[in-house]
């Protein structure tokens, strides 16, 4: 593992903030405990054995749908109003859906839980993408979307890979299920110090899924 460095489209994101598309994880849900003791225990143990992790807090767990690379301050209020529009017009018809969280898997920069199956998030994604573009153009398309994954833990310093993933294979059971009934457009803010990386932000809009016209 090396330390996270955060990116604002295929650049590193060195100030201000940006709007992205999430799934948040409704901890409300009681079928979200599950997850929840994931979370917690492989990050516990991870602490315990001395890693040089930061764990994300468990209200700012998510999956990022989409990051829109134009920076937030330059965006109008028309424009947000134009892309939130744009955006629920193309998840019509997307009903609401659960994935599977796990296994745990040590990255080159952090924790991250793998998301099957991958369809609903792919269409999650291409509706977001789609409706940013015809909202804000394509240069505020820049972000590389690939396997989605659940970060639990950004890396602030180099580590043994492979030795937490051998701690991480221990932690049972290894898989939780999430449901997403929502996609929210967040105002994003990401902050390196010396032993922390965090991801926070404001949420500017929710688009339910399982919407008709």
């Amino acid at each position: 593992m090396k330390p996270f460095e955060f990116k604002a489209g295929d650049q590193p994101w060195q100030t201000g903030t940006l709007l992205h598309w999430y799934a948040e994880v409704d901890w409300s849900d009681p079928t979200h405990q599950a997850l929840k003791d994931l979370v917690t225990t492989s990050n516990q143990a991870l602490l315990d054995a001395g890693f040089p992790i930061t764990p994300v807090e468990l209200q700012w767990l998510h999956i990022t749908v989409d990051q829109i690379s134009i920076p937030a301050d330059q965006i109008s209020a028309e424009s947000r109003r134009r892309l939130v529009e744009e955006v629920s017009d193309q998840l019509v018809g997307i009903e609401p859906f659960t994935v599977t969280v796990g296994s745990l898997l040590s990255y080159h920069s952090g924790i991250i839980a793998d998301l099957s199956p991958d369809e609903e998030l792919a269409a999650l994604h291409a509706a977001a993408r789609s409706g940013t573009r015809a909202a804000l153009g394509d240069e505020a398309c820049r972000y590389t979307w690939g396997l989605q994954h659940l970060t639990t833990a950004y890396a602030h310093a180099e580590a043994d890979s492979d030795a937490a993933q051998r701690i991480l294979r221990r932690v049972r059971p290894s898989h939780a299920p999430v449901h997403v009934g929502a996609v929210h457009l967040v105002d994003v803010t990401a902050r390196t110090r010396d032993q922390s990386k965090t991801v926070t932000w404001d949420r500017l809009a929710t688009i339910s899924l399982g919407g008709r016209k």
